[in-house]
């Protein structure tokens, strides 16, 4: 998981992602006006994936205001700036994260984080895949043997409702500070006779510290 330290102005964040790409983009070009998707996976520390890309490239523009960031998403490629709208990773409330959020959808939550260390308090499963020979099967393991895992409030105090985020194993420990999170929504699993109210989790990305309220509101519309 990346900590994403949002950009201040326009000319700052332009100079960072029209930023030529990496060394092999040869026909990549730094500060022509132009962003492409090489150039945008070598600002978010990625690849490819324009998933990964677009979740940084919506957290790192978070602190920005619409017309501001307007100014910036009219700059990247035309290819890529359709893709980034019709597919820009949606906010999601934490209220209403069990009734609309759907597995590999890129999704932003914010609130405040609890690590969880008791195994037994949340006694959750997840799907990972096995190869055997060239064929691949699944089994469940518990989460908290994969990620560390978190629950996030949607109030200060770690009050309201809450949901589960995971991170990379042996991260550094978040604070209980409000801040806003990018990642993937994946599929809980539990036991039959199992209790929770949780049906799915976020896999983390990405994050900012220590969030102004209204963070990461350029990140499309809220699905409530």
């Amino acid at each position: 998981m990346r900590e994403v330290i949002p950009y201040k102005t326009v000319p700052g964040a332009l100079k960072a992602l029209d930023n030529g790409g990496r060394f092999y983009n040869i026909f990549t070009k730094a500060d022509d006006g132009t962003i492409t998707d090489s150039e945008m996976f070598k600002a978010a520390g990625v690849v490819s994936g324009s998933d990964k890309a677009f979740l940084y490239f919506s957290l790192a523009l978070a602190h920005l205001d619409s017309d501001q960031q307007q100014v910036i998403i009219s700059r990247l490629s035309t290819d890529l700036r359709v893709r980034f709208l019709q597919s820009r990773p949606q906010r999601v409330e934490i209220e209403d994260f069990d009734q609309v959020a759907k597995p590999a959808q890129s999704v932003i939550v914010d609130g405040y984080p609890r690590f969880l260390e008791d195994k037994t308090r949340f006694a959750a499963f997840i799907m990972i895949p096995i190869m055997a020979g060239k064929v691949t099967t699944f089994t469940m393991i518990p989460i908290l043997d994969r990620f560390d895992v978190y629950e996030v409030y949607s109030k200060p105090g770690l009050k309201g409702r809450k949901t589960i985020i995971a991170t990379v194993r042996g991260s550094r420990r978040l604070e209980p500070i409000r801040t806003v999170f990018g990642g993937i929504v994946k599929k809980l699993n539990f036991e039959p006779k199992a209790e929770s109210r949780h049906r799915h989790y976020v896999e983390t990305l990405y994050y900012v510290r220590n969030a102004e309220q209204g963070a990461a509101t350029g990140a499309g519309k809220s699905l409530r």
